[in-house]
């Protein structure tokens, strides 16, 4: 009976968002880094990794209204004392001015990424994503979820969505649910990472606040993964990961 309950109010409790259309969610995203010692030692950075932790923690910023929605880091304070490598490398990552915009009307998709010193633009669509709905419930950030998996070249993605929220998108590229994705987890080439919404704030999004990103070179996907393939070769045969600050 709780079940049943459970699914129609996911069904039929979605017109409650009518007046719910634009705000903010804060996401905390845990990402596994521990790395392969064993792989680390083949390559010749093992000294690199073994100060590398567990997992680390960020947290994302999710700004939307019903013409388009923008994913962003939350910047951290840097410490200009701080010697620790690894935690030096986590506030550039966090500081880094990284984000994902869709155009909910048109679809196009702009994703902004900031690698070794240079910024870059990738115009788009965003990739379709055949999501299967399981049926599996639970509760995210106080909202009934439902899960969804969607299967890629790196894996199977896990979205948990709410239909009380009944808005086509979700952090980074994910979206293509009957409402927005609150959880998501995506294998990333063996490192998980989960995203996980902690705070739901709706107010008034002015079109100022949620502008295209237009800072960068333009790059295609293809393009993009080729020049940061590159680098990671290249900063390998120069022995680590802590010699080079800046692209060439």
């Amino acid at each position: 009976m709780k079940k049943l309950i459970f699914i129609a109010t996911l069904l039929f409790t979605g017109t409650l968002f009518s007046q719910n259309n634009s705000g903010t969610i804060i996401f905390k995203e845990v990402i596994n880094t521990k790395p392969d010692m064993k792989q680390a030692e083949e390559q010749g950075w093992a000294q690199w990794a073994d100060m590398v932790p567990d997992s680390v923690v960020f947290h994302k910023q999710l700004v939307f209204n019903s013409n388009a929605s923008s994913y962003k880091n939350i910047k951290i304070e840097e410490d200009p004392n701080e010697q620790n490598f690894v935690k030096k490398m986590m506030t550039r990552y966090a500081n880094a001015d990284n984000q994902t915009y869709i155009n909910a009307k048109t679809g196009d998709f702009v994703e902004q990424q900031d690698f070794m010193g240079k910024t870059f633009l990738i115009k788009g669509k965003p990739e379709e994503m055949k999501w299967k709905i399981t049926g599996e419930m639970k509760v995210v950030v106080s909202y009934p979820c439902m899960k969804a998996t969607f299967e890629d070249s790196t894996g199977v993605i896990e979205a948990w969505f709410t239909t009380e929220l009944p808005m086509d998108i979700g952090p980074e590229k994910y979206r293509g649910l009957p409402g927005i994705i609150l959880e998501l987890s995506t294998p990333r080439d063996q490192k998980p990472k989960t995203l996980t919404a902690i705070k739901i704030e709706f107010k008034d999004i002015s079109e100022d606040e949620l502008t295209e990103p237009s800072e960068g070179k333009e790059v295609t996907r293809e393009e993009y993964k080729e020049i940061v393939r590159k680098k990671i070769e290249e900063m390998r045969e120069n022995g680590g990961f802590g010699g080079h600050g800046k692209m060439r």
